[in-house]
C-alpha cells in the first residue's frame, strides 16, 4: 500500500490534516521536560528529578523515528519531496536532534542529569527542537508575515487601475505559492514564480488555459474543485483574490497591459492540469 493509499483512507475516517503533528509535539515536549527536570534537580530537595529527566531525553531519542517516518510521509504527499529551503533546514536539525538525543542517552552512563555537561546536552537539544518548530511555521504560516500580508493586499488592490495582469496577482504567488512552486524546485513541474513558467505548466499540462477560467487547473485548485486545494498550508485565497485570478485568465491572461491578444489555449477545452 502507497503512501497515497494512507491518506486516501484517513480521508475516508474523516482526517484530512498532515500525520507528523500528531507525534512531533511529543518530541518537543520531552525534550523541554528533561531540560526543566534536570534544572530542578540542581536543588538539593528535587534531587530525585535527574531521574525523570533521564527518562524524559531517553523516550525523546526513541520518539524520533516515528515522528521523523510521518514527517517524511507527509513531505513526500504534500510537498512531492520537493527540497525547499524549510524543508532542507527541517532535515538538518532533525538530524542534529538525533545526535544530541543518542548523545544524551549514551552520557547517562557517566553523568547525571544534575550535571553541567547533561545540562549542556538538553540545552542544545532544546535549540534544535526550536529550530525546528520555528521552520515548521514557516511552512504553514509564512503568509501571515508583514512582508506576505502587504504583496497580497497591493496586488488584490492593482486590480482597481485597469485590466488584471500577471504583475497584479505576483504579490500573490510570491507569497502563498513561489514557495513550493519555483524555478529551482518546481512541485510537479510547476514553476509559478515566472510569467512564462506559470504558462507552461506542470507535468500534467497547462494550469492556465487562457480565456476559460473554469476549465483552468489552477483555478480549480485554489478553489478547492480539485483536491488537494491550493495553496497546501496555510489559509485559503480569499474569495477577492480568487475572483482575480479568474478575471485574469478571463481577460486572456496577460502578462502586461501592452499584450492586449487573447492567447489561444494550449489544449482542448475540458482539459486541464496539474
Amino acid at each position: 500500500m502507497g503512501i497515497d493509499s494512507i491518506y486516501r483512507f484517513l480521508e475516508f475516517l474523516g482526517y484530512t490534516h498532515p500525520i507528523h503533528p500528531i507525534l512531533v509535539h511529543l518530541t518537543i515536549g520531552l525534550v523541554i521536560a528533561a531540560l526543566l527536570f534536570s534544572l530542578l534537580s540542581r536543588i538539593p530537595r528535587y534531587s530525585k528529578f535527574a531521574v525523570t529527566a533521564q527518562h524524559c531525553a531517553t523516550l525523546a531519542f526513541f520518539s524520533i523515528f516515528p515522528t521523523v517516518l510521518l514527517g517524511l510521509m507527509d513531505w513526500f504527499h504534500y510537498y512531492g519531496g520537493s527540497l525547499i529551503y524549510p524543508i532542507k533546514m527541517k532535515i538538518f536539525l532533525a538530524s542534529g536532534l538525533g545526535v544530541v538525543l543518542l548523545l544524551a542517552v549514551l552520557l547517562h552512563v557517566r553523568f547525571s542529569s544534575r550535571s553541567g555537561v547533561m545540562i549542556t546536552i538538553y540545552l542544545l537539544a532544546l535549540s534544535a527542537v526550536t529550530g525546528l518548530g520555528y521552520f515548521g511555521g514557516e511552512l504553514v504560516f509564512a503568509s501571515h508575515s508583514p512582508e506576505g500580508q502587504t504583496a497580497e493586499k497591493s496586488t488584490v488592490t492593482a486590480e482597481e487601475t485597469g485590466p488584471i495582469v500577471y504583475a497584479d496577482l505576483k504579490g500573490i504567488l510570491q507569497s502563498r505559492c513561489v514557495q513550493c512552486h519555483n524555478e529551482e524546485n518546481p512541485l510537479r513541474g510547476l514553476d509559478l514564480s515566472s510569467y512564462e513558467g506559470t504558462m507552461a505548466g506542470s507535468e500534467n499540462g497547462p494550469v492556465v488555459i487562457p480565456g476559460d477560467p473554469a476549465k483552468s487547473a489552477l483555478i480549480q485548485r485554489i478553489k478547492g474543485i480539485t483536491q488537494p486545494r491550493m495553496p497546501l498550508v496555510g489559509p485559503a485565497l480569499t474569495e477577492d483574490q480568487i475572483q482575480s485570478f479568474e478575471a485574469w485568465i478571463e481577460a486572456g491572461a496577460l502578462k502586461a497591459p501592452s499584450d492586449n491578444r487573447l492567447a489561444a489555449p494550449q489544449q482542448p477545452p475540458g482539459e486541464s492540469g496539474a
